[in-house]
């Protein structure tokens, strides 16, 4: 029962979880990584596995999905709860999109003192800041295929109830990149409607445009789920190497350089379509 009730909350997230119990793949971890647990996953959600150390942001929000789980504020700056050179791989799906810069770039630099040399940081974001923003200007709403279920009962907090095709573009890509602007989002903040957002759009470089709503935009306990930072491919690899990271590339969907992460029933899993995926190895 509990099994079906986390499948629900996590498909509702864009996450599929796996019934079957040998996903685990043990034999690609040491006899070692089963007491040290040198696997972590920052903002773990309801991700579990019994050589990975849980690392999230504790609240009402995610009740009742998180399991084994160490509190973490990334928004504090605090150190990682992780020992200096004590990870192998550090791990963070669809995370980076709901906190600020400077707590991504602490990360960042958290990841770099946390991991052995040959260790490796992995992130996925979504949606990537570069297609989704294409897929607005040439009028593709099929694209933002995930809108359907913002409006299901029981999902998120949404101000608007009927079809989500019915809601003009320009708001559907605000929700995806600063959602509390977005007419739907019950934030207590400025809302945008689809002229407004336009105006912006035609005014600005896409970067500008993207600067401006998300930095009009602050982390809220409350709705941790909300989006407050954009992200593509080229503003993560500087961002890793601002921290210290020299071997940075882009990856893809199930081709990380380490074998424990190319299983796709528990990593990349979340919204493929739509994501970006970068390595650095420290």
């Amino acid at each position: 029962m509990l099994g079906t009730i986390l499948r629900k909350v996590a498909s509702a997230a864009g996450v599929e979880i796996s019934r079957k119990r040998d996903d685990f793949l043990l034999h690609l971890y040491d006899q070692e990584d089963a007491i040290r647990k040198p696997y972590f996953n920052i903002g773990s959600g309801s991700f579990w596995h019994p050589r990975w150390t849980n690392v999230d942001f504790v609240s009402d929000h995610y009740s009742g999905v998180q399991r084994d789980v160490v509190h973490h504020d990334l928004m504090s700056l605090a150190p990682l709860p992780i020992q200096t050179s004590a990870a192998k791989v550090i791990y963070t799906s669809h995370t980076i999109e709901h906190i600020k810069e400077a707590a991504v770039a602490k990360l960042f630099e958290e990841a770099y003192r946390c991991l052995i040399p040959g260790g490796i940081l992995r992130v996925t974001t979504g949606p990537d800041a570069d297609t989704d923003y294409a897929a607005m200007m040439r009028g593709d709403a099929n694209w933002f295929y995930w809108d359907t279920w913002y409006h299901s009962p029981g999902t998120y907090e949404r101000q608007y109830k009927g079809p989500a095709d019915m809601v003009p573009l320009e708001e559907r890509w605000l929700d995806h990149v600063a959602s509390a602007l977005a007419p739907n989002n019950l934030a207590p903040s400025r809302k945008f409607a689809a002229a407004e957002i336009r105006e912006v759009i035609n005014s600005m470089s896409k970067e500008e445009a993207l600067d401006y709503f998300t930095g009009l935009c602050s982390f809220d306990p409350s709705r941790p789920h909300n989006h407050i930072s954009w992200w593509n491919a080229a503003k993560i690899e500087r961002f890793m190497r601002d921290a210290g990271f020299q071997t940075v590339y882009r990856s893809g969907y199930g081709q990380s350089a380490s074998p424990v992460m190319r299983n796709s029933r528990l990593f990349d899993s979340t919204h493929t379509q739509m994501s970006v995926y970068v390595e650095a190895v420290r």
